[in-house]
């Protein structure tokens, strides 16, 4: 059986061959696995030794399957955490300040927020997208007639989501600046505690959402569009989690896009926001990390 010090000094091949021992002995306790779990701990380790040996003297092909078993685990595709295709049907009128949008797909919420908000959206554009499943027609999206305003009024949007059990956030959009005054770029702040009710500001009539406290961390300043939005739609996409981790495996994320540079009208569609599920561990690999306790126990018993 492997020293507790084996972890320490063992190479990959001889870890993959420990790793394949313990899966056998459990997979092989399967049919009898109530009884099995109420034996005493000493009653594994022989067991676990023979497998160990066995998958020793066959460690190629132990190596080759443990390295395609953690391929398998590792290659995990994108999660749906929320989608808006605004295809659903709104009609708010011209004069809101605030547009609140649920998530068509997900769980989330968009605040679509201040300057000149178009109450019942603009064309939109097809998007669909295989790991997710989400196949949405050219149907509507949202916009503003004029988006930068002068003084402090330019429209803005907050996403409010729960990244918990979720790490490699990632948000994508199809967006369409104008080709007269052309949106040019935009900021991108977050927070992770949950969006609060303004009044009586003085550039705004009504209520809309802010950041608790007024208080947020920059993920992007003044980031170009992908070229070609104001000649029609294009696609925008950002990993949250590469410019700052603390978006992941978060109770309550909120966003903010504003300031965008340029002016006129804008419109938004297909907004994707997805993120990887954190895997739980096994209970074989915690049975692996589990094994030097064990041997500690029997050696004192």
């Amino acid at each position: 059986m492997p020293h507790p010090h084996f972890f320490q000094t063992a190479t990959s091949s001889e870890v993959a061959v420990f790793l394949g021992s313990i899966l056998t002995f459990h997979f092989t306790q399967i049919d009898n696995y109530p009884f099995a779990m109420n034996l005493p701990i000493h009653y594994y380790a022989p067991k676990i030794d023979k497998s160990y040996r066995i998958m020793k003297k066959y460690s190629n092909s132990v190596l080759s399957l443990t390295a395609t078993a953690a391929l398998l685990t590792n290659a995990q595709s994108a999660s749906l955490i929320a989608f808006w295709s605004f295809d659903d049907g709104f009609d708010a009128g011209d004069d809101q300040v605030q547009i609140v949008h649920a998530a068509t797909n997900g769980s989330g919420t968009l605040y679509q927020q201040r300057a000149e908000i178009d109450g019942n959206g603009k064309s939109g554009t097809a998007f669909s997208d295989s790991e997710t499943g989400i196949n949405s027609p050219a149907d509507r999206s949202i916009a503003w007639d004029d988006f930068a305003r002068s003084g402090d009024n330019d429209g803005e949007f907050f996403i409010q989501i729960s990244t918990l059990g979720f790490t490699d956030i990632t948000i994508r959009f199809d967006v369409e600046g104008n080709d007269e005054a052309g949106i040019e770029s935009f900021d991108l702040r977050f927070s992770t505690s949950l969006l609060t009710d303004v009044t009586n500001l003085p550039d705004v009539t009504g209520t809309i959402k802010d950041f608790e406290n007024g208080e947020s961390t920059r993920l992007l300043n003044n980031e170009l569009f992908t070229a070609g939005a104001n000649d029609g739609f294009v696609e925008q996409e950002i990993n949250l989690s590469i410019l700052n981790t603390e978006v992941e495996n978060q109770e309550t994320l909120a966003l903010r896009f504003d300031d965008f540079e340029g002016n006129d009208d804008i419109r938004f569609d297909n907004i994707l926001i997805t993120g990887t599920v954190v895997p739980e561990p096994s209970a074989s690999l915690l049975l692996l990390l589990a094994y030097p306790a064990l041997l500690r126990r029997k050696r004192t018993a």
